[in-house]
């Protein structure tokens, strides 16, 4: 068992899927879902050493989202204990400039731009929200897949059913905390099984 968003423990469920497929979990991670992770530290430390964006990856992060709020200055905006986060790469159009950080257009956002509050951030463990879109989802969804994410078990459920021709028969091993799962039982779209409103998942490509 894993402490899920309340600190209460959640069932451990582990996928290993054949290399192509392992992009079909990408989705998730644009709803969102919940790491845990050091914070009270930047964005952009967070990125680096939490997360495990590279210097290359950070640069490709053009939008990023605090809590509903669009980023301009990464080294001085925050990570707290129950934030969420919302990174893109470059995305087209107007809206696409316009939420791009330090971008010709983010004075049109000027209003809604995030700014830290001042207030004192303790650097402890806690619970992150993030959400992945575009490029992004390849560059960093396989790590934070592998090393587990927590995902609401209806999310979960509801897409593996809708998933499951397309993931089934690539998939090599489901295991629900160290203890094998049926496939029909995964795919059948009933969170029933699962036990608990949330579920730690992890998902790495491999032929086991």
């Amino acid at each position: 068992m894993i402490a899920g968003f309340s600190g209460g423990p959640c069932p451990h469920l582990e996928f290993v899927v054949e290399e192509p497929l392992l992009a079909g979990f990408f989705m998730l991670l644009q709803q969102g879902v919940g790491i845990r992770r050091r914070v009270g530290c930047s964005i952009d430390v967070f990125l680096r050493q939490e997360v495990g964006a590279g210097p290359g990856i950070v640069e490709k992060i053009q939008s990023i989202v605090l809590d509903g709020k669009p980023v301009d200055d990464i080294r001085s905006a925050l990570v707290r204990d129950g934030s969420v986060l919302a990174l893109s790469a470059a995305m087209p159009g107007l809206v696409g400039a316009t939420l791009r950080r330090g971008g010709t257009y983010s004075s049109f956002r000027s209003g809604i731009t995030y700014h830290e509050s001042g207030q004192a951030c303790e650097q402890a463990e806690g619970l992150v929200e993030i959400k992945l879109f575009n490029l992004l989802m390849a560059e960093l969804g396989p790590c934070l897949l592998r090393q587990g994410v927590l995902v609401k078990s209806r999310d979960l459920a509801d897409f593996l059913s809708k998933r499951f021709l397309e993931l089934r028969p690539g998939c090599r091993r489901v295991m629900q905390d160290g203890r094998p799962v049926d496939g029909a039982t995964v795919f059948s779209g009933d969170r029933a099984w699962l036990g608990t409103d949330l579920v730690f998942l992890t998902v790495a490509a491999g032929l086991v």
